[in-house]
């Protein structure tokens, strides 16, 4: 928790509202005033709300934008003539606007590369995700622009598309003079995921170099059910060690060695350490063992590693199935949960006088959203294994029996599901890190 009275006196004694700052780190922080008023004290000197910056007039002749995307943070800067406007804030939320120099812009562009910002354009962060520009004139008329590839695209639904990327974004620039000038001033910046091919930004020469991505390591095909699901476990394991930011595995966590690791997601968890305590570390000092001969790969996986709980951050959810452990706020945010005690399904039975819902098992969250997966006990392989089928607490009918024959181990289902997942959220920790 934050020392309220060193930010007070950050904020120049004036009250503060009592919310964790935005960005806190050596001589930058960003804080709020009583009343949610977005602050920023930097190098020694608090920055608040300048009302006239949003009425310079002179037309913007450069722009620099930098990206925190781990921490949805921004900062934003147009060149108008011998003065520069200057947005810090939260993408989609917050930020506060104020004046520089134009002389200055340089030196301040710079000090936040430092800080951990990166350079975008002021049109895209990366490859994936583009710019949102949204300008209001008055209380309510909005304006909304973006630029994708070479289309520019305005209030969500008008796609104009140009000869190149460079001159969509030079009719972006005129439309946005044109409407400055009936009124409009930018009120919000925010990311979308792009819907055509964009550049990966250039990092200006001199700015501090992205770290090279962490180098993955090569795992075997499984050649039985039983090697796929300890494949799968040491996947989780992997990119658990590799990443130590923005997600982990609760049954791989060692809270002694990893503190914070929790905390440094942006979700509240409180909630979450107290139901899944038993998961947390349970995997410290487990290995792999030799499968019984009268065991399933699910009866092994539950001997052996008993559940997963992989907790993601809402930075690098884009293209995951997620999903709120156990169906509760701060429950976690989810992509891959199993274990034999996720829902209660004779509850469902009871509820809906359905008795031919006995006829399966649940093992894996996100029952709520149509994202679960259930046994069909129906029928069995000669290995033991049941088939896999999707599962949501609205079923009504069961799926069509899936022949003996045909049944895959659970340890291929999981398996394959791991290599998908872990690909999706490697790729998304790599473009926010």
């Amino acid at each position: 928790m934050s020392d309220w009275k060193r930010l007070q006196e950050l904020n120049g004694g004036d009250a503060i509202w009592y919310s964790e700052p935005q960005l806190d780190v050596k001589d930058e922080v960003w804080l709020y005033s009583a009343g949610g008023e977005l602050r920023v004290w930097s190098a020694g000197t608090l920055y608040k709300p300048e009302p006239k910056a949003l009425k310079v007039s002179a037309p913007v002749t450069g722009r620099f934008t930098l990206f925190k995307l781990l921490s949805q943070l921004f900062v934003d800067v147009e060149v108008r003539g011998e003065k520069a406007v200057v947005r810090r804030g939260t993408l989609n939320g917050a930020h506060l606007v104020s004046l520089c120099d134009a002389s200055d812009v340089e030196a301040l562009v710079a000090r936040y590369r430092k800080l951990g910002f990166r350079d975008g354009t002021p049109w895209n962060a990366n490859r994936k995700r583009i710019t949102v520009r949204e300008y209001r004139k008055g209380a309510s008329t909005q304006w909304v622009i973006w630029v994708d590839g070479n289309r520019t695209v305005e209030n969500y639904r008008k796609e104009t598309a140009a000869g190149s990327r460079e001159a969509a974004i030079q009719r972006a620039e005129q439309r946005i003079r044109a409407q400055e000038k009936a009124g409009f001033v930018l009120r919000n910046v925010e990311l979308r995921d792009a819907a055509h091919s964009n550049p990966e930004p250039a990092a200006p020469k001199g700015a501090p170099k992205k770290p090279a991505a962490p180098k993955a390591p090569t795992f075997s095909k499984p050649q039985d059910a039983f090697a796929a699901v300890d494949t799968a476990i040491a996947m989780l394991k992997d990119l658990h060690a590799r990443y130590p930011k923005a997600h982990f595995v609760a049954e791989h966590l060692d809270v002694k060695k990893e503190p914070k690791r929790m905390g440094s997601l942006d979700q509240n968890l409180s909630f979450f350490k107290r139901v899944y305590k038993h998961r947390i570390g349970r995997w410290n000092g487990v290995k792999a063992l030799k499968p019984r001969k009268t065991e399933s790969s699910w009866d092994y996986f539950l001997r052996v590693y008993g559940s997963i709980t992989w907790i993601v951050d809402n930075a690098v959810d884009n293209g995951l199935p997620t999903f709120p452990c156990g169906n509760v706020s701060g429950g976690g945010w989810s992509c891959l949960e199993i274990a034999d005690d996720v829902y209660d399904l004779d509850g469902l039975v009871e509820a809906t006088g359905n008795a031919e819902l006995e006829r399966l098992t649940v093992f894996h969250g996100g029952w709520h959203t149509g994202r679960s997966f259930a046994f069909d006990l129906r029928t069995k392989s000669p290995t033991r294994e049941h088939a896999v089928v999707g599962f949501d607490e609205s079923i009504q009918k069961l799926p069509r029996m899936t022949k003996p024959e045909r049944i895959q181990p659970f340890g291929f289902w999981l398996h394959k599901r791991v290599t998908q997942l872990t690909r999706i959220v490697e790729g998304n920790l790599r473009e926010v890190l």
